[in-house]
């Protein structure tokens, strides 16, 4: 446990308190009692050390005994009230509907858990929680080195967008697609700016991720998934008459290649884990979720024991060399925008892929959707 205080820059960890020994010596030769700290054996390193009482060891006056336990009682005091700090300052870290946070010596991890929907859809919750965590973590709080993504759905890692939205009169609790939206909120920037973070970033995949969904894990910087059944990739637009607009065909071109990403874009087929480990969709496919678990962590804690700024430093070489502009990327997700709003094509097969999926749950449809597809078109 570690405890955060909250200001305009960011998050920034509180240092550890610690009750120092009281010297007998202070006191008089005869003292009623010692206190000394005692770390609590269920905490972990950082956490706040706690009192501990021995039994009387000397007979004392009266006005000693008194004084003994008035600065016992203060010294408790200064114990409950620091509790109290660290308790209300881990409080400060901002609650987030969709995503469940635990920070522990430099490695942020975030699970995806989107209540409102089954599949774990990247719906507009999911994008304003995303965006207030993107907007903290880019106050360079240097505390946190590594940011580690999983879902809290071992079906759905993260699933494609909302499609309710592409349907005309649909409305939405928060604005979709609107690029007079501040920057962050806005999906694609969004997701962008987690490739500029100056953490490293790691998703760990136990489900399916399509569409916008793969494209978030495409902006991470390294992805390891197990070789559950259950982890199936795809870029999906191109079935709906579209293409992927939030950076997604371009990285993943530079990813596997010209040639395996036409294949796989453009048919909207399914990848499972093995094959994507095979030819670099993502950087190692474990037989086991524990196994998975164990490297990543391990991994992330290796880290997170480095300097920030050469974390940082060495992330933004890497991406000078393999992440394309932000601007080429919003005219590419524009041109997106454009094709939903306006094509009746685009909107039917939505119509077709909502009552396919009975709006959005678990089903055949959602769950094998790269060979489910076809029949749409049947």
């Amino acid at each position: 446990m570690v405890g955060l205080t909250h200001d305009n820059s960011g998050f920034f960890p509180l240092p550890a308190l610690r009750i120092l020994k009281i010297d007998a010596k202070l006191l008089t030769a005869q003292v009623a009692r010692i206190v000394k700290p005692r770390r609590d054996p269920l905490a972990g390193s950082g956490c706040l050390d706690v009192l501990e009482a021995t039994t009387p060891v000397l007979e004392v006056g009266l006005k000693t005994q008194l004084l003994a336990i008035l600065l016992t009682t203060f010294a408790l005091l200064l114990t409950t009230v620091a509790l109290l700090s660290l308790s209300t300052s881990a409080a400060r870290y901002p609650s987030y509907g969709t995503l469940q946070t635990t920070k522990s010596s430099g490695v942020l991890n975030v699970a995806i858990n989107n209540t409102h929907s089954p599949i774990n859809l990247f719906d507009q919750f999911v994008q304003s929680d995303l965006a207030n965590l993107i907007e903290t973590l880019q106050a360079n709080d240097t505390d946190v080195r590594v940011v580690v993504f999983s879902s809290a759905n071992l079906e759905f890692f993260l699933a494609h967008i909302d499609i309710n939205y592409f349907l005309p009169g649909y409305e939405s609790p928060l604005p979709v697609f609107d690029v007079s939206i501040p920057e962050l909120t806005f999906p694609v920037a969004l997701l962008w700016n987690i490739t500029q973070l100056p953490q490293a970033t790691i998703a760990v995949i136990e489900g399916r991720a399509r569409g916008i969904g793969n494209e978030f894990l495409m902006s991470c910087d390294m992805r390891f998934a197990s070789k559950s059944p259950s982890v199936l990739l795809s870029q999906l637009e191109t079935s709906f008459g579209a293409n992927p607009g939030s950076g997604g065909s371009m990285y993943l071109a530079h990813e596997i290649g010209r040639g395996r990403a036409f294949e796989y874009v453009v048919s909207s087929t399914d990848i499972d884990a093995v094959t994507a480990d095979r030819i670099g969709w993502i950087n190692r496919a474990f037989d086991t979720s524990r196994e998975l678990h164990s490297y990543v962590q391990g991994l992330a804690a290796r880290i997170a024991l480095f300097p920030a700024a050469g974390i940082a430093g060495t992330k933004q070489g890497i991406n000078a060399a393999s992440r394309p502009p932000l601007e080429v990327i919003i005219q590419d997700a524009q041109k997106v925008i454009e094709t939903l709003g306006a094509s009746p094509a685009v909107q039917a097969f939505s119509e077709k892929f909502l009552a396919a999926t009975h709006n959005q749950t678990v089903g055949p449809f959602e769950l094998n959707y790269g060979e489910k597809l076809v029949e749409l078109y049947q």
